[in-house]
């Protein structure tokens, strides 16, 4: 057999050989479902998700040389310090109402 353009041609007549291409593909297939089983298993999809996510946070908290990014740190410091400050002003002031 061969393949192009992901369709299969018949190049023998030999019944064992298409036995043995028959068998072959199988393995092929079930190997293919196998990986496919794996990688949509909800605990991987998870696993590359936080993998991921984690990657991205250290990219942007550090330097390609290692070093930490002070200025992007400050900023999304102070911009917590924002947040939580507006919010404990507004749970003050709910709660004289």
């Amino acid at each position: 057999m061969t393949a192009s353009d992901g369709k299969a041609e018949i190049t023998t007549s030999d019944p064992r050989a298409l036995e043995r291409e028959i068998e072959l593909r199988r393995a092929q297939l079930a190997g293919t479902l196998d990986e496919l089983t794996d990688r949509l298993q909800p605990d991987a999809i998870k696993a590359r998700a936080l993998a991921a996510a984690r990657g991205k946070a250290v990219a942007f908290a550090t330097a390609p040389d290692g070093s930490p990014r002070t200025g992007r740190l400050a900023a999304v410091g102070a911009a917590v310090l924002g947040v939580t400050t507006l919010l404990v002003v507004r749970a003050v002031r709910s709660r004289r109402r």
